[in-house]
């Protein structure tokens, strides 16, 4: 995924970054990148926590950490590209799944 050069996809990096508390909307904040065949993706108005569960919002309400369920749908789906968090927890669309020689993930912020 590619946040969007937009107000939306500004919103995102404002949040992440800890300029704003206001969890910003997933749904029309980033472009799925050619190849993303997720289920995450393609659910963006199930993300989210903010007093319950599956809000359309990037995070989980209290927590800016891209590591930290940045994206994700409660008890199905969850990116989760933190190996030292919650059992070694590598995670897009699977859970529990082993990280293969040649895996690896890219976070870019501009």
């Amino acid at each position: 995924m590619s946040t969007l050069a937009n107000n939306a996809g500004e919103a995102v990096v404002k949040y992440f970054s800890r300029q704003t508390d206001a969890m910003p909307s997933a749904c029309g904040s980033f472009a799925r990148l050619p190849g993303d065949n997720s289920v995450l993706a393609r659910n963006c108005s199930n993300w989210g926590k903010d007093g319950g569960y599956h809000i359309g919002k990037w995070g989980h309400k209290g927590w800016h950490e891209l590591y930290e369920y940045a994206a994700f749908i409660a008890f199905d789906y969850h990116w989760a590209p933190n190996p030292a968090f919650e059992d070694d927890r590598m995670e897009c669309d699977d859970r529990g799944t082993v990280v293969s020689p040649g895996d690896f993930w890219k976070i870019y912020v501009r």
